[in-house]
């Protein structure tokens, strides 16, 4: 995984809706990029789901929603 650039950490940041001061750009990357080195280690395609995948059906049935 290549390292991340000041260009994304700021588009991450964005996307997260979080307000960082300019001068703490740098902790920030070194803290994400420690934070998700151990998964650009990992092969997911060699790792065996524990469960079946999440499915969402728009149609329902929507518990807690009174539908009359």
């Amino acid at each position: 995984m290549p390292e991340l650039t000041m260009e994304e950490l700021r588009a991450r940041i964005a996307a997260a809706g979080l307000k960082i001061p300019e001068h703490r750009l740098a902790m920030m990357k070194k803290l994400l990029g420690d934070a998700l080195a151990p998964l650009s280690r990992v092969d997911s395609r060699t790792v065996r789901p524990l469960e079946p995948a999440v499915t969402f059906d728009a149609k329902g049935p929507h518990l807690g929603v009174r539908h009359e």
